[in-house]
């Protein structure tokens, strides 16, 4: 199955992914750096808030 994935923040629409994906993206709208995975259907979506120096 393949899923439509969008910005939580801004809603600008980033990609399709299917399952067993995992990717790390910045979004090109509003710049807010998110982590995606996809497995067994349940769709994750964390934003990544700061990273280290």
């Amino acid at each position: 199955m393949t899923n439509y994935i969008v910005c939580p923040e801004c809603g600008y629409k980033l990609f399709k992914l299917g399952d067993g994906s995992n990717v790390e993206i910045r979004c090109p709208k509003c710049k807010l750096k998110l982590q995606i995975e996809i497995k067994d259907g349940k769709i994750t979506i964390l934003k990544i808030i700061s990273e280290k120096a």
